[in-house]
């Protein structure tokens, strides 16, 4: 306890008054007091100017001394009828301080609702608001980032939303995002599915002609995301971020497929599984006979 009281930091109350409680509280602030109490009094001055303070200005005090600031306000009594303005003998007014009782109460609400146009101004909007304000241009935001950052973005997110949906727009959101610029081929696809080949078909499903293990791929609605980086260079958190800002950002629609940057040397694209065609199954196979076939081979 001693230690504490000898580790204490003396400072000098700085003048507030005709300064307004914003500005009064920074200044409070910046000279090291934690805390400040703010009361209304009702006033003819200007809306929230300081009126009075305690500890006096200039005086020295310890930092964890509690400072009050009275600031002006004309109070809800002004919105009542006269007769309820009416002080008795000692000029006291019960109404008056039930309602400065109240104001005290929903100065946060009146506070929000007089500078409610901070909050849709990404340059002033809170910190904690800045997610919300994103989320209206269907805009989000890295944990990562600056602040600076993340006001600047949302500025421009009302000019990202008009390329939503686009080529260019995806691409300047993968690269504001991850930092690379990706490639992104339309109308293809990495591959034909799988697929089961044959002739002579008659009647019931045609094997080979309308016979699909997978649903049919639209190419008009396709697009491929080729990543210029390497799958071994990139984290789960990156990986499941691309597809989160790739779902956000494409149209409803359409179909896509991620892939990453591969060796030198050309790939051939085909189907991955495919029976009657390249592979030897169906072509020459030999017929084997039923157990029975086989047993009765044996007796004779």
């Amino acid at each position: 306890m001693a230690t504490d009281l000898i580790n204490r930091r003396v400072i000098r109350v700085p003048n507030v008054l005709g300064r307004s409680v914003l500005k009064a509280r920074i200044l409070l602030e910046d000279a090291g007091f934690k805390k400040i109490v703010t009361l209304y009094r009702e006033s003819y001055e200007d809306r929230d100017t300081v009126l009075d303070q305690r500890p006096p200005r200039t005086q020295m005090v310890y930092e964890d001394t509690e400072v009050i600031i009275w600031v002006a306000r004309r109070g809800y009594l002004e919105s009542l009828p006269a007769i309820y303005r009416r002080s008795d003998a000692v000029g006291r007014n019960l109404v008056r301080e039930l309602c400065f009782v109240f104001e005290h109460m929903f100065d946060s609400v009146e506070t929000n609702l007089t500078e409610g146009w901070r909050f849709y101004d990404p340059h002033v909007a809170p910190i904690e608001f800045l997610n919300w304000l994103a989320g209206w241009t269907a805009f989000s935001l890295d944990l990562d980032w600056p602040e600076a950052e993340k006001r600047g973005l949302i500025k421009r997110a009302v000019d990202l939303y008009r390329i939503r949906g686009t080529k260019r727009g995806l691409i300047l959101f993968l690269r504001l995002f991850t930092g690379n610029e990706p490639d992104i081929a339309e109308n293809t696809w990495p591959f034909k599915g799988f697929r089961v080949e044959a002739e002579g078909a008659e009647l019931g499903a045609r094997v080979g002609l309308d016979s699909v293990i997978m649903p049919p791929v639209d190419l008009a609605h396709c697009f491929v995301v080729t990543m210029p980086m390497k799958y071994e260079d990139v984290t789960t958190d990156m990986v499941i971020r691309i597809h989160q800002i790739i779902q956000m950002e494409k149209p409803a629609h359409t179909h896509y497929y991620l892939r990453f940057a591969e060796e030198k040397g050309d790939v051939e694209l085909r189907e991955f599984f495919a029976i009657g065609l390249r592979s030897g199954i169906g072509i020459g196979a030999e017929v084997v006979q039923s157990t029975e076939d086989a047993s009765d081979e044996e007796k004779s």
